[in-house]
């Protein structure tokens, strides 16, 4: 019975640390990448907006393609995230089920005392509970180890290199298309619309227009606020991607302390970190 109750007392203590903190920035991390699949989009998406407006633009063949790559990477990051996700969840283990009939084949002894049941009982759940927190933390070393460094350069190297550059251009071209055809409409029907096109909304200069004029001037500066929105969401849309790096840099450097109180701390900080940015860029895009 000693064996047994220092068995039970061994797995009280295994109770009391696990891997919340990994779930927890895993579980952000893929919320995270499904709101950068609407920055990523919005490349194809400001191209198609502009040739409403514009008929020199013939099509966004270019700019599609480059949204569908990148939403592609996205959903490549997602099933990474998703993957250290189910890795720490212990729902998602099941080790040793053939264990559970052991209790039965006991309990079914003639004249067997209950107490040594639950011995067994007991000694069954300690095995297969830390079978399962070894393979959980086997193979989320693995994951880490292997996948983190790759994930890294797609944040890095890929989306942070290509989606703001690239989208940053592309809503400036969207925008000085938006000035012009509207600054023509407005011109032509005879309202001092001037050369400072986004003046227009700022004061009163529109409440000279005409009516039509006015209310070509509040359609214009509607558009116009969507625009900077989503430019100034972008370095929101970059921090993220800067917290996501640096949440799987921590786990590298403490891989083999997964259940540490500094890592769950640095996590915790940057998860929240992570949710604040990405918040600004749902805001501003979704």
């Amino acid at each position: 019975m000693k064996r047994i109750a220092i068995a039970v007392s061994v797995l009280a203590l295994a109770g009391c640390t696990n891997l919340s903190a990994v779930r927890d920035v895993s579980l952000r991390l893929t919320v995270a990448s499904k709101n950068w699949d609407d920055v990523s989009g919005d490349i194809a998406g400001s191209c198609e907006r502009e040739r409403t407006l514009n008929p020199g633009l013939t099509d966004c063949v270019d700019e599609v393609k480059a949204s569908a790559g990148l939403v592609a990477a996205d959903d490549v990051l997602r099933g990474y995230f998703k993957a250290l996700l189910s890795a720490a969840t212990e729902s998602n283990f099941s080790v040793q089920p053939g264990l559970d009939a052991a209790t039965g084949s006991v309990s079914a002894i003639p004249g067997i005392d209950q107490g040594k049941v639950k011995a067994v009982s007991g000694l069954i759940g300690l095995l297969v509970n830390l079978a399962a927190e070894k393979m959980r933390e086997d193979t989320l070393k693995e994951l880490i180890g292997e996948g983190a460094p790759a994930t890294q350069q797609i944040l890095d190297g890929l989306l942070r290199q290509i989606v703001v550059p690239r989208l940053r251009g592309r809503l400036d071209a969207e925008q000085s298309n938006l000035s012009n055809y509207f600054s023509t409409a407005i011109s032509r029907l005879g309202d001092p619309i001037g050369s400072d096109v986004p003046a227009v909304c700022i004061g009163s200069v529109a409440s000279k227009f005409s009516s039509s004029g006015f209310l070509l001037a509040q359609e214009y500066c509607k558009r116009l606020a969507v625009l900077t929105k989503r430019r100034s969401a972008l370095e929101d849309y970059d921090a993220s991607l800067v917290s996501a790096s640096k949440a799987l840099a921590e786990l590298q450097s403490s891989k083999t302390k997964l259940k540490s109180k500094d890592l769950a701390k640095k996590l915790y900080a940057i998860g929240a970190e992570l949710d604040e940015k990405v918040a600004a860029v749902r805001k501003a895009f979704g």
